[in-house]
């Protein structure tokens, strides 16, 4: 059985909602569903064209159960169809603030959230405790030193099966 987390929320504004998975009608944790917790937008918000905005959700993190911590996500609906993206910073399990959400329009249309229209989405994670130490050098590995954009390398020094190099 999968465990269930509380997490409450306070009203920052009168027309706020609770966050709601979609697909799940039952609220049976048990059961399969969306990840994410849709957060509803509760005024009107334009985003420019190229430019970013502060979408107003109304609610306040009240508390989150030991061991998680959340963070906003984009809802794939309005990053495909509309080129919005909410940023998705990390909210620490302890923060009690306001969840405004910042969302980027990489359109070239402005984008106007409706009153009780889905911006963004709550996803939860549980908190990984690690044990840190020092070592003297990094231990060898396949990928090694290699940075950004290795992993698109191919090796060719013995040549690729069944491809002809040029001369």
């Amino acid at each position: 059985m999968k465990s269930v987390i509380s997490v409450c929320f306070v009203k920052s504004h009168p027309d706020a909602v609770l966050p709601k998975r979609n697909h799940n009608d039952t609220y049976d944790y048990t059961s399969n569903g969306d990840t994410g917790y849709d957060l509803t937008c509760i005024m009107d918000t334009i985003i420019l064209a190229g430019e970013s905005a502060v979408v107003p959700i109304g609610l306040k993190l009240g508390y989150v159960s030991n061991g998680y911590w959340c963070r906003i996500e984009s809802r794939s609906g309005k990053a495909f169809k509309n080129g919005l993206v909410a940023f998705n910073g990390i909210i620490d399990n302890q923060y009690r603030g306001d969840l405004s959400v910042l969302i980027f329009n990489h359109s070239k249309v402005d984008y106007t959230f409706k009153m009780g229209e889905r911006a963004a989405q709550l996803v939860f994670y549980p908190i990984v405790p690690i044990s840190a130490s020092f070592i003297d050098k990094p231990l060898e590995s396949k990928r090694g030193e290699k940075g950004f954009g290795s992993s698109d390398e191919i090796d060719v020094s013995d040549g690729p099966p069944n491809v002809i190099l040029p001369m």
